[in-house]
């Protein structure tokens, strides 16, 4: 990749340039420039992207940055994309799109126990007050709703797969092996949490609940703190949603346990729940579906695992067994979380 090639739309000549070795979708570098830091962003491709086999075109990068020029312009705290000479934030070299960005220095925000979520939650509820105002009434390419989930894994995971082939071909496996041991004797048991978000989700609150464009992975990582205040980053999986899908991915990363949502606090999650309502309308019912896209969002994760180990043969049992019982405690406390969240 010749870097300065894709910094010469930007009018900017690079001094030094250091790779960001973290996030799990695309590839990043740190670019000291001759007019300022800069951080750039090339976009992944789906076979690139592990589980998060999402579509990366330009029509689906572009819904992307619209969002953070909207939300910059109407006080929320992120950071939009450069436009290039040609005033295109999406400049594309050798097939591949990358994106510029002023850097933005930020710490991890680490509040004590007692006050975790709060600022998050507050800060959730001012987007989502914004994001209502925003005039997009489309999907982005390549994405579904939660509360589908097979039509949204199949729209996400390109290549891996329908959820029914999926299911399939676990349940049809010879345990002979870690990982297809524990996918053969809980094959049934996922089949059952896929046919249960189909029968109980109330399909009716897409049409009569408001619909916004979620940041889509609202989780701690994803929000740092600088010296004016908290800042959003990584919009990757921006998304039309019910507001109830951000929030549950606040509560079950901030309120229980990171990467499974078990174990909730029940009084971090109510201070949660409570700083949001105080400044965003949600009701009872939206409330009561922040298990469901939990659960929904953990099997997204759980079926793009398997459809990597079916097309590759290989995963790590121990991912697999963490999301399955991640799955279980989720489904056993769904009365207890809405208890949690409805006191």
């Amino acid at each position: 990749m010749d870097i300065q090639q894709i910094l010469a739309p930007y009018g900017i000549q690079a001094i030094r340039i250091e790779r960001v070795e973290q996030g799990s979708t695309n590839s990043s570098h740190i670019v000291e420039g001759d007019t300022g830091r800069f951080f750039l962003r090339r976009y992944a491709r789906p076979e690139e992207s592990g589980w998060n086999r999402i579509l990366c075109t330009q029509e689906t990068i572009r819904y992307e940055h619209a969002l953070l020029r909207y939300a910059a312009e109407n006080g929320i705290p992120c950071v939009p994309p450069m436009a290039n000479a040609a005033g295109n934030t999406v400049t594309e070299v050798e097939g591949r799109y990358y994106a510029l960005f002023a850097y933005t220095a930020a710490e991890p925000y680490r509040p004590p126990r007692s006050a975790q979520g709060i600022r998050e939650a507050e800060l959730l509820a001012r987007y989502h007050n914004v994001m209502e105002r925003y005039p997009v009434t489309r999907q982005r390419q390549g994405w579904g709703y939660a509360g589908r989930l097979r039509a949204w894994f199949h729209e996400n995971q390109r290549g891996i797969g329908t959820v029914d082939e999926i299911l399939a071909w676990a349940g049809a496996l010879d345990p002979n092996n870690e990982a297809h041991a524990l996918l053969s004797s809980n094959a049934a048991y996922i089949r059952e949490l896929v046919d249960m978000l189909d029968d109980e989700f109330p399909e009716e609150l897409y049409a009569q609940g408001p619909l916004v464009v979620n940041h889509g992975d609202y989780i701690p990582k994803n929000i740092g703190v600088r010296d004016e205040g908290l800042v959003l980053f990584d919009f990757d999986f921006c998304v039309r949603e019910l507001r109830i899908y951000d929030l549950a991915m606040l509560l079950g990363y901030t309120a229980g346990e990171e990467h499974t949502g078990r174990y909730m606090d029940a009084q971090v999650a109510a201070n949660i729940v409570r700083a949001y309502r105080e400044r965003a309308y949600m009701t009872a019912d939206e409330l009561c579906l922040a298990p469901y896209m939990l659960i929904a969002f953990r099997l997204r994760i759980l079926l793009g695992n398997l459809g990597i180990l079916k097309s590759t043969g290989s995963y790590p049992p121990a991912l697999l067994r963490r999301n399955i019982e991640a799955l279980r405690w989720l489904a056993e406390h769904r009365p207890k979380i809405v208890e949690m969240l409805r006191a």
